[in-house]
């Protein structure tokens, strides 16, 4: 009985999980990329967090239309 207390009085001291600070559309990260043709030598791309989210979904989009499209075949026969 005294364990069965004590467990409910640890969950309940618990501290709240903390939420996600709010991302900033207006930071600007950047990522280095190889430079094709290249092994050694980078290239660094820097967007915006908006721009960031919106290459994704553009890119994402793509791949689906193109997943989509996969099974079909050419309407002239070729």
């Amino acid at each position: 009985m005294m364990i069965m207390i004590a467990l409910m009085l640890s969950v309940q001291d618990a501290p709240a999980p903390k939420a996600a600070p709010a991302r900033d559309p207006n930071k600007i990260s950047c990522i280095n990329q190889l430079k094709t043709g290249s092994r050694t030598n980078f290239v660094q791309i820097c967007h915006s967090q908006a721009e960031w989210d919106l290459l994704r979904t553009e890119n994402r989009r793509v791949v689906e239309r193109g997943q989509a499209n996969r099974g079909m075949r050419d309407p002239t026969g070729q």
